[in-house]
């Protein structure tokens, strides 16, 4: 079952990377979907953490996974949106998915709700937001060294 999981998730993800809305959402909805079917749906609602100082900061940083997780869904997200604000609204709908996904902690009582988490995902949204001008400017030098071809 988890293979099958797997590839509808791989499918989902590329297809949203094409902008088909649909899929992105339901890539989404999986992805909270996760944390309370790895309880079995038995809800053990917890306190979050919400303690936030530099040195907290500071020490979320290391939370690789996070960092990681939230590039993709930066750049899962960016394609969603059309516009001059679209980088901005690709953010903004990371950093929700990372409050949604500390508060399903929360709620089913399986890992760490901590508002200190939202560090890593907005600097994964930030990682994500280069990955994509870099991609972005690579395609358009690939594109002006076809068009000096002829």
């Amino acid at each position: 079952m988890t293979a099958l999981f797997t590839a509808v998730r791989v499918v989902l993800a590329v297809l949203a990377l094409r902008g088909v809305r649909a899929a992105y959402v339901a890539f989404m909805a999986l992805g909270l979907l996760y944390f309370p079917a790895r309880v079995g749906f038995r809800l053990h609602p917890r306190a979050c953490e919400t303690a936030l100082d530099a040195r907290l900061a500071a020490l979320s940083l290391g939370n690789h996974p996070h960092i990681v997780l939230f590039a993709l869904c930066y750049v899962l997200s960016l394609p969603q949106f059309r516009g001059p604000r679209r980088w901005l609204c690709a953010g903004a709908a990371t950093l929700v998915m990372g409050a949604l996904v500390e508060l399903a902690e929360g709620v089913t009582g399986q890992g760490h709700c901590r508002l200190r988490d939202l560090v890593p995902d907005a600097t994964g949204a930030a990682l994500g937001a280069l990955v994509m001008l870099a991609w972005g400017g690579a395609r358009d030098a690939v594109r002006v060294r076809v068009a000096a071809r002829g």
